[in-house]
């Protein structure tokens, strides 16, 4: 069986992801975020620690990708507030 993750095709890879990510606003990544690691928790709790353990672990990137995408958001909003205070304060 092929290695679909080869250093060949890695950028390709890459570029598909952020093209699918691009739409979503940060917000919802990270509270999607937060609703696998309840339900990695609950699963956890109710017996299914395999089940539980796959969810927790793919939540802990998907944390990563909205805290970049969020900071994005937040860095933008900064400025914007920056310029429109400096605009008022020149006139």
């Amino acid at each position: 069986m092929e290695n679909i993750f080869n250093s060949d095709n890695l950028e390709d890879i890459k570029t598909l992801i952020e093209n699918k990510l691009s739409d979503i606003p940060g917000e919802l990544i990270l509270c999607g975020a937060v609703g696998a690691l309840l339900l990695s928790s609950y699963l956890n709790k109710t017996g299914h620690t395999q089940a539980g353990s796959v969810i927790g672990k793919l939540s802990i990137p998907i944390i990563g990708i909205g805290l970049a995408k969020y900071q994005d958001v937040l860095k933008s909003a900064a400025e914007s507030i920056s310029e429109s205070e400096f605009v008022a304060d020149t006139q």
